[in-house]
């Protein structure tokens, strides 16, 4: 009996041994759910190098129809001028163009060759106003003749006006601005004082450091200049006047500004304000009648002081040393060395080149069709704002935000995202961010004698804490010569 046990024992041990060698059958859905399955990192890897292929391969079509209608952006903005908004979205185009070639580094120019050989718009491609020439003008480094450093010049004190101004005379920016100023002077038969050329100078830096804003200014006179060049020739009239929209609207054109000239609202005058072969012809016929009887420098430095051109004989200036007249000689002397700092030319439209000299001749056989009949006002434009404005750099602060900022330049939230698509993409807007926005409602004024925070401020109508934001002051101190920004009164 005790071994029939034994034998039992033993033999359900081997049946058991022969079981376990037997294939398990597929666990049940509910067994799969409760087990925990480990993978070796070799089934976990995978290779990177077909991972970017295949990404590549997904959205490379995705990312050039992308970039080409960012390009048709970037040509709106800079055929309008606006040409800090089209470097923008321009280096946007760079930075998606990346993606395509991942860890690999290619040149900006090697990037835009692939992708303008894929651009689909043959027309475009064709066109003068390519995307080489646009990156070259956008892209293009600037040489800055002030020496910011002032090393081992002198320094040379003049009194004025019972103040002691301090100007670096002796570094090569001055003596070139010097130079340069006296050159154009003399050729009116005029020894400037030595006051007037340390205002000249003055205005010079201001322009200089502000590289973005010069370089459109000169951008935008291209557009004109060969038009107004040979109209003041065919009328004997000096080249100088050429360079008056500079300082009166930086060539921008528009209705509401009275167009490049700035000319008068008036009734008889509003059909031709934006127009600029009319008005050109306008503003021609209009010093032609002062030209003969006085200097063409007073009569410049009167049209700045005066702000229009239908003036009398008994109106014009005798004495040209004027803080405009500071400024406008600084900007002429840029503008007519545009190599000397650092500006490049661009393709012009030839098109609306034709039409400038079209309008002009039409002007002259009729200028009565160019009278308006219409009651309008300054009001009546579709635009929210006029297309005159300056080019304002603001720096966030703490507790800022788009709204509090939009209604400090009364200005849209959505123009600020507009103007400034890679700073406003951002979750949050970070304490000293540079944003960029247009002072449709602002200018330019320069600090006097005796003027202070509170006498700017009471002059303009501004709170003393706006002014202080809007010109990214810290302190109460101001200094005169130095151009702040104020409300247009």
């Amino acid at each position: 009996m005790k071994n029939n046990f034994i034998f039992l024992i033993t033999a359900l041990l081997l049946l058991s041994s022969c079981i376990s060698t037997v294939k398990k059958s597929e666990p049940t859905r509910n067994e799969i759910d409760n087990i925990d399955i480990y993978l070796t990192a070799d089934e976990l890897i995978i290779e990177e190098e077909l991972r970017d292929e295949r990404i590549v391969e997904i959205y490379k079509d995705e990312i050039q129809d992308n970039c080409e209608r960012k390009f048709f952006e970037v040509l709106n903005y800079y055929e309008n001028g606006d040409y800090d908004i089209s470097k923008v979205v321009f280096s946007n185009i760079l930075e998606n163009l990346e993606y395509l070639y991942g860890d690999k580094k290619v040149s900006d120019k090697v990037m835009l060759q692939e992708f303008w050989d894929k651009f689909a718009d043959e027309k475009i491609k064709s066109s003068a106003i390519n995307i080489f020439s646009i990156y070259e003008s956008l892209f293009s480094e600037e040489s800055n003749l002030a020496d910011s450093n002032g090393n081992g010049h002198k320094e040379l004190v003049i009194e004025k006006a019972s103040e002691t101004v301090p100007v670096k005379q002796n570094n090569k920016s001055y003596v070139y601005l010097e130079e340069k100023a006296n050159e154009i002077l003399s050729k009116y038969k005029i020894k400037p004082k030595k006051d007037f050329i340390i205002d000249v100078y003055e205005s010079y830096n201001e322009y200089l450091t502000d590289k973005v804003g010069t370089r459109e200014i000169y951008m935008r006179s291209l557009n004109y200049k060969n038009f107004i060049s040979k109209q003041l020739s065919k009328e004997n009239l000096d080249e100088i006047l050429f360079y008056v929209p500079a300082i009166m609207t930086s060539y921008y054109n528009g209705r509401n500004n009275g167009g490049i000239w700035r000319v008068e609202n008036l009734k008889i005058y509003r059909k031709i304000r934006d127009d600029v072969g009319a008005s050109t012809a306008l503003v021609i016929k209009n010093v032609k009648k002062l030209h003969t009887k006085s200097s063409i420098l007073q009569i410049i430095a009167t049209i700045l002081s005066e702000g229009k051109y239908g003036l009398s004989d008994n109106e014009i200036l005798k004495d040209i040393y004027t803080e405009d007249m500071a400024d406008f000689l600084a900007m002429v002397v840029i503008l007519s060395n545009p190599k000397d700092h650092g500006l490049k030319d661009s393709p012009i439209d030839s098109n609306k080149e034709k039409d400038y000299f079209a309008s002009y001749d039409k002007y002259l056989k009729d200028p009565n069709k160019y009278v308006s009949s219409q009651k309008s006002s300054s009001n009546s434009s579709s635009s929210n704002y006029s297309k005159s404005y300056i080019r304002i750099k603001y720096k966030v602060r703490k507790n800022d935000n788009l709204d509090r900022i939009a209604k400090l330049f009364k200005v849209t939230i959505s123009d600020i995202k507009k103007w400034n698509p890679r700073s406003t993409s951002r979750k949050y807007l970070y304490p000293g961010t540079e944003i960029y926005l247009r002072g449709y409602n602002f200018e330019y004024y320069k600090a006097r004698n005796g003027d202070s925070i509170d006498r700017i401020c009471k002059k303009f109508k501004m709170k003393k804490d706006d002014f202080k934001k809007i010109n990214n002051l810290s302190k109460n101190t101001i200094y005169k010569g130095r151009r702040y920004i104020v409300r247009k009164r």
